[in-house]
C-alpha cells in the first residue's frame, strides 16, 4: 500500500512481442534451452544444448528419456531465455513441435559437444510448428 507522501514510480514496462526473425536470431545465438515432453505420467523438463539446423532444433543425446520421446514422435515444447535480475529485463522464446530421431548427424551440422558425460551419439530434432517470443524491455520496473 502506498503512503500519501510517496511519489508513484513509473508504470512497469510493457511486455513486447518479438518478431519471428528476432526469435530465430535469438535461437541462433543461444547455446542452452529447456525441452518439455511427455514422460510417463507427468511432463519431463530437461536442459539441453542445441543447434538450429534446417528449420528445426537439433539436440545431441544418448539413450534415455529424450531419445525415447523422439522415437515415439512425441509433441514437445522448447524454451530459451535470458534475463537481467538487477534491471528486471528479459526475453523468452518458445517453440512447440514434434520430436523425431535422426539416423545420421545432419550434413554440414555444426558439432554439438555433449556437456554431460557418457555416450551421446544420437540426435533428436524438434520441428518448429509454432514460434513465439516476448521481452520485458529495460525500464525502472517497480523498484
Amino acid at each position: 500500500m502506498r503512503r500519501e507522501d510517496e511519489t508513484p514510480g513509473p508504470p512497469p514496462p510493457e511486455i513486447e512481442t518479438l518478431s519471428q526473425p528476432l526469435c530465430r536470431h535469438l535461437l541462433e545465438r543461444t547455446a542452452v534451452g529447456r525441452i518439455a515432453f511427455p514422460s510417463g505420467g507427468a511432463p519431463a523438463l530437461r536442459p539441453v544444448n542445441f543447434a538450429l539446423q534446417d528449420g528445426a532444433i537439433v539436440i545431441r543425446t544418448g539413450d534415455g528419456t529424450i531419445l525415447a520421446a523422439g522415437m515415439r514422435g512425441e509433441p514437445a515444447s522448447f524454451e530459451i531465455d535470458s534475463f537481467d535480475p538487477v534491471e528486471h529485463t528479459g526475453a523468452s522464446v518458445v517453440i512447440t513441435g514434434k520430436l523425431g530421431t535422426l539416423e545420421h548427424k545432419p550434413a554440414g551440422f555444426v558439432p554439438l559437444r555433449a556437456w554431460a558425460s557418457g555416450r551421446k551419439d544420437r540426435y533428436v530434432q524438434l520441428t518448429i510448428d509454432t514460434l513465439s517470443g516476448i521481452r520485458i524491455p529495460a525500464g525502472r520496473g517497480n523498484r
